[in-house]
Order: structure tokens, then sequence, then C-alpha cells
């Protein structure tokens, strides 16, 4: 072989050597896809945790103004009471309470007294999936007479819904009594307020619940 045949094989690269590097490349390129999709995955998934969990504060935040809020008038008239319920195993509770337009019933044009419950339940009557919100009922005929919303239900069961949040799993509420120094699961009396009110939220069941622990200033100016 002539110097100069050696030398282009010297230079040249070899069919394994190609096929070496093409691989090589191709696990760079593989690996650097993963290590970015990885990355723009972790990022929307916090970016929906926190926006849900955002959701939930704002909901919270919400409550305590509603608690705040209260009717300060005298005793029996039923300002605020609860009950504890399930759905599908989890805790899906009623927190009842009295007010009049406004933010309680996230409208200004809604004359007359309501009566909201905020509570967890199915989107459709034959759906698994739920929603936190709230059911708006007036309290009085004239209310009820012009009540202008879309209403569910039926007959005397008739309400209007608000939804807050979906799809949303549970709902706890607990009322700290302070004549019995414990906290209830339910709230009856409609005599009397308790002094603080403790919510806990999921917003998917196997998350960590959005706990709070409310103040209700109004149950400080009940006649003893």
């Amino acid at each position: 072989m002539s110097i100069r045949g050696r030398n282009n094989a010297a230079r040249g690269f070899t069919l394994l050597e190609v096929m070496i590097a093409t691989v090589i490349i191709a696990m760079l390129t593989f690996t650097l896809f993963r290590f970015v999709t990885a990355n723009l995955n972790a990022m929307k998934y916090t970016s929906e945790l926190q926006d849900e969990r955002a959701a939930v504060q704002a909901v919270v935040r919400f409550l305590q103004a509603q608690l705040a809020d209260l009717p300060r008038g005298g005793n029996g008239n039923a300002a605020l009471l609860g009950n504890p319920l399930k759905l599908h195993d989890l805790a899906c509770d009623e927190l009842i309470w009295r007010t009049h337009a406004g933010p309680g019933v996230l409208t200004t044009a809604a004359p007359g007294e309501f009566r909201v419950t905020m509570t967890v339940q199915p989107v459709e009557s034959t759906s698994r999936e739920l929603e936190l919100g709230l059911r708006r009922e007036p309290i009085t005929a004239e209310a009820r007479t012009d009540l202008g919303f879309f209403e569910r239900g039926s007959g005397a069961n008739k309400y209007n819904w608000v939804t807050l949040i979906r799809p949303f799993a549970a709902l706890e509420v607990h009322y700290f009594d302070p004549r019995l120094n414990a906290w209830l699961d339910r709230w009856t009396d409609q005599n009397a307020r308790p002094t603080l009110v403790r919510v806990k939220l999921w917003k998917n069941a196997d998350d960590a619940p959005v706990e709070a622990v409310l103040p209700v200033p109004s149950a400080q100016m009940q006649q003893p």
C-alpha cells in the first residue's frame, strides 16, 4: 500500500466507530429529552398545586369573612348551624349560616335574607365527581318570589347552587363549645354559637388537607 493510501485509512472512520458515535449521540439526546420533560412536568405540577391550594385558601378566607359577619342579634335566630355528613365514605359536612345579599350570597342583587350552606355534592345526580359550593335558599317569601337564579332540585327542595371548586374531595367541620370545652362534629343549638370553627378541606382525597381554625366574633357577644 502506498504512503497516500495509508494516510487516507488513518484519517477515516470505520463503520463500527460511526455506529458507536451515533448510539452515544442518541443516548445523550434521549437523556436530555427526559430531563427537560421531567422538569417541565414538575413545573406544571407545582403550578397546578399552587393554584389548587390558592383556591382552597380563598374559600377559607371567604368563610372567615362570613363568620365575622354573622347577624349579631339575640339568641334564637340560628345564625350558624352544622351537620356532619358523608358521601362516598368521605366527609361532606354542611356548614349553614344566615346572611343578606352581598358577599355572603355572592350577589348584591338578591333581596331578603338567605340561608347559605357550604357543602360538597355530586356535579350531577349520577356522577361520582364532587364539587364544593354554596347552596343558597331565600328565607322570606318575598325573596323566594323575586329570586332570579337558576334553581336545582324540585318543589320545596329547590335551591340555588354556586360552585366554588371542582373537582373537590371532602369537607370536614368541627365546632368548639366553650361550655363543654370540647370540639363537636355538629352544631344544632339555635340559642348559642360556637366560639371557634375548625375546617379541613381536601381538594384531592390523597393529599393533605388545608386546615384552619376560625373565630366566631359574635359568639363573644351572646347573652349568658
